[in-house]
């Protein structure tokens, strides 16, 4: 058995009852990917803290790839169904 070495920093903005969120992490995990997760729902100022760290995403999860935001639950999804997660992470 051979093990992947992430070489990506993986990073997930999210609310804890956000079903897209919950997909997204059980879509990394499964993936065996590891990741940072930021959870907007503990945030004293949620609204502010939201416009500024995601920069005019305006839902949630919030997937960034080494400082690039790929997008939400299903742009993940399509980048798992093509493979290219796990070329830009592993």
């Amino acid at each position: 058995m051979t093990t992947k070495t992430q070489r990506a920093h993986v990073e997930i903005w999210l609310t804890r009852t956000c079903p897209f969120c919950i997909a997204a992490r059980r879509l990394l995990d499964t993936a065996g990917i590891q990741y940072e997760v930021h959870d907007l729902t503990e945030h004293p100022n949620r609204r502010a803290a939201t416009d500024a760290i995601l920069k005019g995403h305006r839902t949630v999860p919030l997937v960034v790839i080494d400082g690039e935001p790929i997008g939400g639950f299903t742009e993940l999804e399509r980048l798992a169904e093509s493979d290219g997660l796990a070329r830009r992470v592993f």
